[in-house]
């Protein structure tokens, strides 16, 4: 969105796994902050293999990326707290389409601070604010994060809507 709000040049918006309006800013810095301190530690620390991961189970996921790139996501998030999506003024006439699972939360335990991220909850709240606002929601039922950006539902999601606004054949 920030992108569309900045250049003509867009042709269409899709916003997956992530709220148009209600972003959670505040958790996802949180998060980031987080994953900034992690990759702080020393290298042999923060590159430790893992064995088996559960999907979602970020407390046994190590950080890969170093310092310096988390730092950047950090200041990215930190700008973005003032940051009000209800007045975002993306122009009427980009194709917009927002999409998540509608049980789209993710939990992250206490290597995270206990935060929880919620995307498909302000999705499903603002679905009609959003629709009223020129964009078309698609709110996956029974999905969360994880399964609702899986290839397999998104392509054929995005091939449909591309098709619907005239930009896919």
């Amino acid at each position: 969105m920030q992108l569309a709000l900045r250049t003509d040049r867009l042709r269409a918006l899709i916003m997956g796994g992530y709220p148009p309006f209600d972003g959670p800013y505040k958790s996802i810095l949180a998060v980031t902050r987080a994953a900034h301190s992690m990759s702080a530690q020393a290298p042999a620390q923060a590159a430790s293999p893992v064995t088996e991961a559960e999907p979602g189970d970020w407390d046994s996921v190590p950080i890969q990326t170093n310092e310096a790139q988390t730092r950047q996501f950090v200041t990215l998030y930190e700008a973005l707290q003032d940051f009000d999506d209800f007045a975002a003024a993306v122009p009427r006439d980009l194709p917009r389409l927002a999409f998540a699972g509608a049980d789209d939360r993710i939990d992250y335990g206490p290597a995270w601070g206990n935060v929880q991220v919620r995307i498909g909850e302000p999705l499903v709240t603002h679905s009609g604010a959003l629709a009223e606002a020129g964009w078309d929601v698609e709110i996956l039922p029974g999905l969360d994060h994880m399964s609702a950006m899986h290839g397999s539902v998104v392509l054929p999601l995005l091939t449909g809507w591309l098709q619907k606004v005239g930009w896919a054949k």
